[in-house]
């Protein structure tokens, strides 16, 4: 009953039920803001599909993510014909992006809060002022639109700040397929002098086809770069052109201790949704039963709409006169029982957030140890390979496993920060 009420958890959920309140209300301009404003032009991303202009520069610079990610090696002829071939042309360092101000960008763009907002002032234009039942309704329903949006604005927010994470984890998944790619050469060279001098130490076959791994992980992450660059420029109205070239400047986010308590409360004061449904029981009058029946039957798909309907009213009808209000107090125990039932809804929310957090916590803490004894063999073995204990090359047999787990690793962090935005997108607080 109250799912319409509910913020979206990911950006790939239907939206079909956060229209539900426009369309009670009578939207009538479903275009006031579009993904892309219309005098930006269009950044062409097919453009660098063409050898011929493509550049071999990173539009993401690696320097300014994660410095120890840094190749000490010339890139490899195949890791520098997928670039050329999958990236845009023409990086300018000088554009950055810090995720709040992404996020800003993204509050103030929010489409479907923006259309909200005009549907309020569109519902203001036609009341007559000298009208006291009309105002009355009219000031119900500007409030309660006012929450709605406002947590429209923090949901688009929240998943910007998704968006920007994945783009840092993409550019640096494709920095460790690199580094995979340059350890994988030195062992296709090793075994390439082996078999020259007649020693039977290794399959180049077999090595050369364990780089096209590598080098599927480095296109994948390549691409994934482009369409979250694309998605970024959707969420936050920023020209694509821009967003093809600015750098992520912030690193993923990390936390190391939430408390369950104290995130309850927090999401029960600031959540506007709830706010919403507080406004409502607040200023349920018997001047504005019918806007008041109408924003039940939004909020809560079902209720509030079978005495307007049986009546035979218009759907867009709340301005009119309602002689029937002694329905009054039950609706505002429907509403009281809304406003308990949505609290409930938002505390499991916010549980849950909280153990997804602590579980990526400790699901990277699992995979440092394990990169961390990864490191310890490493030291062994390049040990012994000076005391000529260990043949040349075992030592870049545990490198490309090192590759391995700093790509767990980064999946890892990965899920932390997004976990950490959504924790803090079920309080209502992303942007503080």
């Amino acid at each position: 009953m109250i799912s319409a009420v509910k913020p979206a958890i990911q950006a790939a959920r239907s939206p079909a039920h956060r229209w539900i309140l426009p369309l009670i209300l009578g939207m009538a301009m479903m275009a006031v803001l579009s993904a892309q404003s219309p005098g930006d032009p269009a950044m062409d991303w097919s453009l660098a599909d063409s050898p011929a202009i493509a550049s071999s520069s990173d539009a993401f610079p690696t320097s300014k993510e994660t410095p120890s990610l840094k190749l000490d090696g010339p890139q490899s002829i195949e890791t520098i014909v997928i670039e050329n071939l999958t990236e845009p042309i023409g990086a300018d360092s000088s554009i950055s992006y810090t995720r709040q101000q992404v996020m800003q960008w993204a509050y103030q763009h929010s489409p479907e809060a923006n259309m909200i907002d005009q549907e309020s002032r569109a519902v203001a234009c036609g009341v007559d002022c000298d009208d006291d039942d009309a105002v009355c309704q009219l000031r119900l329903i500007r409030s309660v639109l006012a929450e709605i949006a406002l947590g429209r604005r923090s949901d688009d927010a929240a998943d910007a700040a998704k968006a920007y994470d994945r783009l840092v984890a993409a550019q640096l998944g494709k920095q460790i397929a690199r580094q995979g790619i340059e350890v994988q050469n030195r062992l296709i060279d090793l075994a390439n002098e082996a078999d020259r001098l007649g020693v039977t130490d290794g399959n180049v076959l077999q090595l050369q086809q364990a780089k096209l791994v590598w080098q599927d992980m480095e296109v994948q992450q390549t691409f994934a770069t482009q369409k979250l660059r694309q998605e970024l420029a959707r969420r936050t109205g920023q020209p694509e052109s821009e967003v093809a070239l600015a750098v992520a400047i912030d690193s993923l986010q990390s936390i190391e201790s939430v408390d369950a308590g104290f995130s309850v409360a927090t999401a029960l004061d600031n959540r506007n949704d709830l706010k919403a449904v507080k406004q409502l029981c607040a200023g349920m009058r018997s001047c504005n039963l019918s806007s008041a029946r109408q924003l039940i039957g939004a909020l809560s798909p079902g209720a509030g709409l079978a005495i307007a309907s049986a009546a035979g009213k218009k759907l867009f009808s709340c301005f009119s006169p309602d002689a029937n209000t002694s329905d009054l107090s039950c609706r505002r125990q429907q509403c009281s029982l809304l406003r308990e039932s949505l609290s409930d809804v938002i505390r499991n929310e916010t549980l849950q957030a909280v153990l997804d957090v602590r579980l990526a916590n400790a699901r990277l803490g699992l995979i440092d140890r394990q990169l961390q004894w990864a490191e310890e063999r490493l030291a062994e073995t390049k040990a012994a390979i000076e005391l000529d204990q260990q043949p040349v090359g075992s030592d870049d047999l545990i490198r490309l496993e090192l590759e391995k787990l700093r790509g767990d690793q980064l999946a890892r962090q990965l899920d932390v920060s997004l976990a950490i935005t959504e924790w803090k997108r079920v309080q209502a607080i992303v942007l503080k």
